[in-house]
């Protein structure tokens, strides 16, 4: 195990067994591998913290597409962010409802405002960005509408 450093750590049985229940609940097949991901998901945490952080961000909203001046509204908050979107899709779900993502990368303050921006338009029913540090490629779920 070259480039791996061995630690030890001392948890009570009852805290041990939940632990044991939920990482098997995910799939993990080894203690290590949860451990890495809880160190990483700490460090991940503290880098989206910072606000001038340059972040990967992935919107993803659902709304109306027959709500009053909806496409208008989306395209115009598109064009205003076009240097920060690299790319998007769109999926029609059932009746007039469309599921849209969108990937950004920016500070973490841009991507926020975008965030907020797009889900505070009349006719978006739900929106949540996930983040994602550029540098390290953790995984953070943030529901940014009512925060």
């Amino acid at each position: 195990m070259d480039g791996v450093t061995r630690i030890g750590v001392s948890l009570d049985p009852e805290l041990l067994n939940e632990f044991d229940l939920s990482i098997s609940q995910k799939g993990y097949v080894s203690r290590s591998e949860a451990i890495r991901d809880l160190i990483r998901d700490t460090l991940a945490e503290k880098e989206w913290k910072n606000e001038t952080q340059m972040m990967v961000g992935i919107l993803v909203f659902i709304y109306d597409s027959g709500h009053d001046g909806i496409h208008d509204q989306l395209r115009d908050l598109g064009r205003k962010w076009r240097t920060d979107v690299v790319g998007s899709l769109r999926v029609p779900l059932e009746g007039r409802k469309v599921l849209e993502t969108m990937t950004a990368i920016g500070m973490m303050r841009d991507l926020k405002n975008m965030s907020n921006e797009l889900t505070s338009v009349k006719g978006v029913l739900r929106g949540k960005l996930t983040i994602a540090s550029a540098a390290s490629g953790n995984m953070h779920h943030m529901g940014l509408r009512g925060d």
